[in-house]
């Protein structure tokens, strides 16, 4: 039914009068008649008595009024919400674990900005099981992993590397220290680590800056981000580690392989890939 013919029905209860409602609507007096007559049709009743002197809604006629008030204010509500939806700007989401946040992406999440900047860019910082699941549901259109996800919805793309460096307080490090701090590097880094260190762990984190605080206020070690301590140890405030480990980490670039957003998927893959 179309939403014209409710709006002729409540505008001739309102103004109880047919000549009158047509001059509200803008429409001839045989155009509201032909309305009224199509809705008495459809709901097979009368909805108004048509007395010149004293026009009024049958019963029918008064349960329908407020039915169809809530009709045309629910396709206005929708008109609008479609209006402004059609207005806003698209939206690209990433997100990026706490090691890659901390070893990589925050020192380049300006370039994305600039890249991305007629568009709503979200970023986050977040688990890699959240980051899967997100992905999964549509919610992020980018994961930025040390590890790849192995499953057949995603693609995982490497586009760079970080170094890591064995760094402490002091320049002795050896099994029996009780400082040591073990950072979250992916699950590569954690099989390498459990095969070459059998020093044990004070303090375990995911994030890098948090290690590298504690070791500023407390003392200790942890394999941190070269970029990130090569100014401290050039200082003394460091000092570089010897160590068994492959320091080179992987940057993956996960997106599920049937993303609407391939275009923005391609612009910052070539933001951010390898040459």
């Amino acid at each position: 039914m179309d939403i014209r013919v409710y709006k002729t029905f409540i505008t001739v209860a309102e103004n109880k009068h047919f000549g009158r409602a047509a001059e509200t609507l803008y429409i001839t007096q045989a155009a509201v008649s032909a309305r009224i007559k199509q809705l008495e049709e459809f709901y097979a009743t009368q909805l108004i008595i048509r007395d010149k002197k004293n026009l009024r809604l049958t019963p029918a006629g008064e349960a329908l009024l407020s039915h169809a008030h809530l009709m045309v204010s629910q396709m206005e509500q929708s008109k609008l919400a479609i209006s402004i939806a059609n207005q806003q700007k698209l939206s690209f989401n990433i997100a990026a674990t706490p090691n890659i946040w901390d070893a990589f992406f925050s020192n380049q999440i300006h370039e994305a900005v600039e890249l991305f900047q007629h568009l709503v860019l979200g970023a986050e910082i977040s688990v890699r099981e959240a980051i899967q699941r997100k992905l999964d549901d549509r919610s992020l259109d980018v994961g930025l992993l040390a590890d790849p996800i192995k499953d057949d919805e995603f693609y995982n793309e490497l586009i760079g590397h970080f170094d890591l460096s064995l760094v402490g307080s002091r320049e002795s490090f050896n099994r029996e220290i009780d400082d040591y701090i073990l950072v979250d590097w992916g699950i590569t880094f954690q099989k390498e680590h459990a095969l070459h260190h059998k020093v044990r762990p004070n303090f375990k984190t995911s994030t890098a800056m948090i290690a590298l605080e504690v070791i500023q206020a407390k003392g200790g070690f942890a394999y941190l981000p070269t970029q990130l301590v090569e100014p401290l140890i050039d200082h003394q405030q460091l000092y570089r580690i010897d160590s068994p480990l492959q320091i080179q980490r992987p940057i993956y670039m996960v997106y599920r392989k049937d993303n609407d957003n391939q275009q923005l998927l391609t612009q910052f893959r070539n933001l951010y890939a390898m040459n």
